[in-house]
């Protein structure tokens, strides 16, 4: 081809990419659910205290005192235990139906007249499923265990039981 006749050539091919319509990519338009569950605040709170009743040393070497979650005391050998033991009871409500998770954390029972701790180790359920939504709320037992160094001084100990609790 001679130099016109190319210069024709190309004219002549723009010309015809510019009347071919551009093939663009092509659009493509899926969908999705969007869900929520909306839960009511749980309401969380203490209706008794966690009693271990009175302990009397006896023997050497640590001894553990427990009170279940129905409030029965099982006694080590060597100590004599009497005196009302009782569990703790919390109350939680929030949505009925729903999980609630819990956890006890351990602590220590103080002696704020002699000094000295004693350890504490709470006994709480897991988790309880609420059975109604709002009032009255579901009620649940904790108890715990405690180990009495024989050294312990004479006194009252005490100290708080940080419960915790949350929708699994």
């Amino acid at each position: 081809m001679t130099r016109p006749s190319t210069f024709i050539a190309k004219l002549l091919a723009a010309a015809v990419l510019t009347a071919m319509p551009i093939a663009g990519a092509q659009a493509a338009t899926v969908t999705a659910q969007a869900n929520v569950k909306v839960l009511k605040p749980l309401t969380f709170s203490s209706k008794q205290d966690l009693d271990f009743g009175q302990i009397i040393l006896g023997g050497t070497g640590s001894k553990t005192v427990s009170v279940s979650s129905t409030g029965a005391l099982t006694c080590a050998a060597g100590l004599t235990c009497s005196g009302a033991t009782r569990p703790a009871i919390f109350n939680v409500s929030g949505s009925n139906g729903e999980v609630v998770r819990i956890f006890a954390a351990p602590s220590n029972l103080v002696n704020a007249a002699g000094g000295g701790t004693i350890s504490f180790v709470p006994a709480a359920p897991t988790s309880v499923t609420l059975t109604n939504s709002g009032f009255p709320g579901f009620d649940f037992n904790v108890g715990g265990s405690i180990t009495i160094p024989s050294t312990a001084t004479d006194g009252i100990y005490s100290g708080v039981m940080d419960v915790t609790v949350d929708y699994q």
